[in-house]
């Protein structure tokens, strides 16, 4: 890319292509000209995408040069530069399209902004332009009802197959020789981008170069079915039958495909892949994704395979559990009713919490609490809040992280309303691993973490049954460590102080003296003090 500056006054010509050079713009070229004449002879050697040009110069002024230039080039970004404030001239160059109007004299980093400005511009002209030539950036009119009326009919949603069958033969999908066909579903799980602020053509754009990047080895072709509403999609892999690829190199092509829109588009994705079949079978292979999609409770970012010939895993063994979690629940041990049903369905269930069984799971635990509010008079109002309304709870068996924010929020709350319960024992966690971890700078988020408790209610429970604060805790232990390592060691005080979990030797010495009374250097001289009597 680019840029020429004309200017009548030396002086500021050089200043601004002094300033242009520092600037890292990623120009091949910046040129200067003192003239209108000037510039035109320059634009015989070089071409230039970028053009500073001040208005008022003798002869050939900048907006009768600058219409000269767009009548040839009407691409070109015209940055207007001048200390001239004249309505005149900022009317006719707005009317002219010009792409900016600086006066003078102006600052560093306004000049870089509006330069870069110009350079984003035309780099985006540019590709929009490129896709444009390509048939790739907006699809025809026709395109966009073939691909609604397809994947309406896989989603079955409608059973006029007539859409499937035109949109393949428009992309040469029913060419004699070509009969293999995979579909596909890609599920977005988190991202760090608004998917929905990206222009969906060009999302389009940039899932189908990722695609025939990954595939090109393969030759085989895709067809992107973008839906009409969020960020998920479904891809149609299409390839002559005289070429036999078995599922598992598609599933890794398409594992790399995950990995990388994952780095170019920042997002976690769930890839579910259905079975090689003709084209009268795209309907039955691809129907079975959107179940798959549902039992991805567990919401893992990888590729699901299916088979026709796998058998739902319908296993009732919770049921095995339900006294134990009754017992714990009736006997308001609500951390280990907890801990018990989350180790159930990560650990024990071996993989089988599909949707079925997470309604199943849910219904039944659901039973559990809502019986024991009864017998403990206790309303419902009291536990679903703005935090977690009753509906959210009921919908949660979608979402694993869901139900387990859910459960951990009604636990809290019967906590809270119950009393101490099995606080005792979290009180004594708490207080082993504040021992334990002495060495470490140790925060009350961390120990309410451990215990699998809100910060807010561990803290309020911890002064309840101990008469400290967590923080209040944590201080003293560290001084009764210290205290022992003082007066029973001739360890320096710094290496005591990061010992006890101190990195600031002053923070330590500050902490001591307020709870002990005395330096730690004080209180060894007098412990030393006390033996030698």
């Amino acid at each position: 890319m680019n840029l020429l500056i004309i200017d009548d006054e030396r002086t500021i010509l050089k200043t601004v292509y002094s300033q242009l050079m520092k600037m890292d713009l990623g120009m091949e070229r910046i040129d200067i000209a003192n003239s209108a004449e000037e510039a035109r002879q320059a634009m015989k050697q070089y071409s230039y995408d970028i053009f500073l040009c001040d208005i008022v110069m003798p002869g050939e002024d900048g907006i009768s040069f600058a219409k000269w230039v767009l009548e040839g080039h009407p691409d070109v970004k015209i940055i207007f530069l001048t200390a001239y404030a004249d309505v005149k001239y900022m009317k006719e160059a707005i009317s002219m399209q010009s792409f900016e109007y600086v006066l003078q004299p102006a600052g560093v980093e306004e000049l870089k902004s509006v330069v870069e400005r110009a350079v984003f511009q035309i780099k985006i002209e540019k590709k929009n332009q490129e896709m444009m030539n390509r048939g790739a950036f907006f699809q025809t009119h026709e395109e966009g009802i073939l691909e609604a009326g397809t994947l309406q009919y896989l989603e079955g949603r409608s059973e006029d197959n007539s859409y499937i069958c035109r949109l393949l033969s428009s992309h040469g999908g029913n060419e004699e020789g070509i009969s293999c066909y995979l579909p596909v579903y890609v599920q977005v799980l988190k991202t760090q981008k608004r998917l929905d602020k990206i222009e969906r053509p060009l999302l389009r754009v940039i899932h189908q170069n990722i695609l025939d990047e990954v595939f090109q080895s393969l030759k085989v072709s895709s067809i992107i079915l973008l839906g009409e509403q969020g960020a998920d999609f479904t891809v149609l892999f299409y390839w002559r039958g005289d070429s036999a690829y078995e599922r598992e190199v598609l599933s890794d092509r398409l594992d790399t495909f995950r990995i990388l829109a994952s780095r170019v588009l920042m997002t976690e994705t769930a890839i579910y892949c259905g079975e090689v079949c003709k084209r009268d079978g795209l309907f039955g292979c691809t129907q079975p994704l959107f179940q798959i999609r549902k039992d991805n409770v567990r919401q893992e970012s990888r590729v699901f395979l299916f088979r026709k010939d796998e058998k739902d895993s319908d296993s009732q063994s919770y049921k095995l559990q339900l006294g134990t979690w009754k017992r714990l629940l009736d006997q308001n041990q609500f951390k280990s009713f907890s801990d018990s049903i989350l180790s159930y369905i990560r650990k024990d269930f071996h993989g089988h919490m599909n949707a079925s069984n997470m309604i199943n799971l849910h219904q039944s635990i659901t039973q559990l609490i809502l019986v024991y509010l009864v017998d403990h008079q206790i309303g419902s109002d009291r536990v679903f809040d703005e935090n977690l309304s009753y509906l959210t709870y009921m919908n949660a068996w979608q979402d694993l992280d869901q139900f387990e924010k859910a459960l951990s929020h009604m636990i809290q709350k019967l906590q809270e309303l119950m009393g101490n319960g099995d606080s005792r024992n979290v009180v004594q966690e708490a207080r082993k691993y504040i021992k334990q971890h002495l060495d470490s700078d140790l925060s009350v988020a961390e120990i309410a973490e451990y215990v699998g408790m809100n910060p807010e209610y561990l803290t309020k429970l911890f002064k309840k049954n101990t008469g400290y604060t967590l923080k209040e805790y944590i201080v003293s232990e560290k001084m009764e460590s210290a205290k022992i390592l003082l007066s029973t060691t001739n360890l320096p005080v710094t290496l005591i102080s990061s010992h006890v979990g101190y990195g600031n030797y002053s923070n330590f010495t500050r902490s001591f003296k307020q709870l002990v009374g005395c330096t730690p250097m004080e209180y060894r001289k007098g412990v030393s003090n006390q033996k030698m009597q």
